[in-house]
């Protein structure tokens, strides 16, 4: 009995000083690092957080039919579970609405003169930007092949348009009381008025359905204004609101 006692107790003590070694050698087996790469499209819209009073109607609204996404991302696993992804992103964003306003203060040109007032009637604007971006995000896998992220993302605007027209209206110049001139058509581009930099929430889950490939869904929340403060143009504060789904890669 104490023999058996005495064997018991050591094999316990050898088992205590193994296992652990054991355990740190099978979560050492998987890749510290992996690269990703992933194409996709992005639908959503840049718009005001709440609708401001004078947008009385959406009449139509049509999504950018060619704003890709592509980037390279690379992700440091710090454990089975968790990781920190940073990826190189170039990122098309846009839309075209067309509302109906009333008293919306803004600039148009109109037979080659600027008018700045508040407009009452049909409008179009037509938005369509290139970012490059830089989103950093914690990883953390739920399952053997769902993966969530969550985190945040800078961007710089490459190029861009925000173009549209006004039209079946009228502006009262200067304020809601002042001189009033018929608008049948006029033009308004404020693309050079936007801001360069953006940056916002980010969010997205992976569905890895075949080795290598996987399915990626995410939304990104701008919280940066696209415009400055001071720029009469627009009197609201706008921000990008996109969503995207695409068709991940992993290289190694």
């Amino acid at each position: 009995m104490k023999k058996a006692l005495k064997y018991g107790i050591i094999i316990g003590l050898i088992g205590l000083f193994c296992c652990p070694s054991s355990t740190l050698r099978a979560q050492e087996k998987f890749p510290r690092w992996e690269f990703k790469i992933y194409g996709g499209f992005n639908i959503g819209g840049t718009s005001p957080l709440p609708l401001p009073a004078e947008i009385r109607a959406i009449d139509a609204f049509t999504p950018i039919l060619l704003a890709p996404h592509v980037s390279l991302e690379a992700i440091r696993r710090l454990n089975r579970k968790w990781g920190i992804s940073v990826q190189l992103a170039l990122d098309h964003k846009g839309f075209e609405v067309t509302d109906r306003v009333k008293s919306l203060h803004t600039e148009i040109e109109m037979n080659n003169e600027v008018y700045e007032g508040n407009f009452t009637g049909k409008n179009t604007t037509r938005i369509h930007n290139a970012y490059i971006t830089l989103p950093v995000a914690a990883t953390y896998r739920i399952a053997e092949r769902w993966e969530l992220q969550a985190g945040a993302y800078l961007a710089y605007l490459q190029g861009g348009n925000f173009k549209g027209t006004a039209s079946d209206g009228y502006i009262r110049q200067g304020s809601p009381t002042g001189e009033k001139t018929v608008v049948d058509k006029a033009m308004f581009d404020f693309s050079e008025k936007q801001r360069v930099f953006d940056y916002g929430l980010l969010l997205a889950g992976e569905w890895e359905f075949y080795p290598r490939f996987g399915c990626r869904g995410q939304i990104a929340w701008g919280l940066c204004p696209l415009f400055p403060r001071d720029f009469t143009g627009v009197p609201v504060s706008m921000y990008n609101i996109y969503g995207g789904l695409g068709i991940t890669y992993r290289l190694n």
